[in-house]
């Protein structure tokens, strides 16, 4: 789904849908951030290298299962001055993203939300800016990830077709054969969409906004495993819950960061809006999906 300035995605609901349902369709749309390439462009964070940890912070470890790589951390102050991200971040300091990603026990990422006693597997921390930090040397068994220098760039995120808010908006037509002909997701409006995407490079890496899902829904994932075993997937609650929480960062497979998350994967780090507003990064929520 493109990520596009505002006044283009309005045109386009406005030229291609009712009234009705361009009112609806818009008021579906989040700000967010897509974190490009920096090249020699402005940094906001980056995409591996060695993570700066307060002065007393050992390495992040899965007690019982290894350590965790670095994924990415990004600078806070750097992404406000970037742009609106549509949540409520730090105004300053680090969040650095950790994960088990299985290189050294050769299984992949292990960590799903339906499984609660893989959480740990995936981390989210906050460095309050000022904290004495070290540029943590890594275990001499979980070599780095390539450091890739992150910038971020503003813009309106779209959600895909099948995700809870549309559905809400729009209904869920029982006939698919309906739902494909539905104008929001017609061939003529999906095509437009695609071409109104200002995305510099094929990165998927974002901060806020709407998650690119590959197989379908995140917040559905991370409603279920919230909710635990008892809600079937035509139970009303998983809607419910999904609506509950936002994207945080998702992390897509790069190749220059040399990152593959299984066939050609995206991680996602999902939050509450009330944990985010408070600081309460420990209680993020991580899925991954892939092809």
């Amino acid at each position: 789904m493109p990520h596009a300035p505002a006044e283009a995605l309005h045109d386009l609901a406005h030229r291609l849908l009712s009234p009705d349902d361009a009112a609806r369709w818009i008021g579906l749309l989040r700000p967010g951030l897509l974190l490009a390439h920096a090249g020699d462009g402005p940094a906001a964070g980056r995409l591996g290298g060695l993570p700066d940890l307060p002065l007393d912070m050992p390495w992040p470890v899965w007690e019982g299962n290894g350590l965790l790589s670095h994924v990415a951390s990004l600078d806070c102050a750097a992404l406000s001055a970037a742009g609106d991200s549509g949540l409520a971040l730090p105004a300053s300091g680090t969040l650095l993203f950790f994960l088990f990603d299985g290189r050294l026990d050769g299984d992949g990422c292990m960590v799903h939300p339906e499984d609660p006693g893989t959480r740990p597997g995936a981390r989210v921390l906050f460095v309050p800016a000022g904290t004495p930090t070290r540029r943590h040397p890594a275990p001499d068994e979980l070599p780095p990830y390539p450091e890739v220098a992150l910038t971020a760039q503003p813009g309106l995120s779209v959600p895909t077709s099948d995700a809870p808010g549309v559905r809400a908006a729009f209904g869920d037509v029982a006939d698919s054969r309906a739902w494909r002909q539905h104008p929001v997701n017609a061939r003529p409006f999906t095509s437009a969409l695609r071409a109104l995407d200002t995305r510099s490079s094929c990165s998927g890496h974002r901060l806020g906004g709407h998650a690119v899902p590959v197989q379908g829904p995140v917040e559905w994932e991370i409603a279920h495993g919230v909710l635990g075993p008892d809600a079937s997937w035509q139970d009303p609650r998983p809607d419910e819950e999904a609506a509950a929480w936002v994207l945080l960062a998702q992390i897509d497979t790069d190749d220059a960061a040399d990152m593959t998350w299984g066939d050609a994967g995206t991680l996602y780090w999902l939050m509450r809006p009330a944990d985010l507003a408070a600081g309460r990064f420990e209680e993020a929520m991580f899925t991954w999906q892939c092809c």
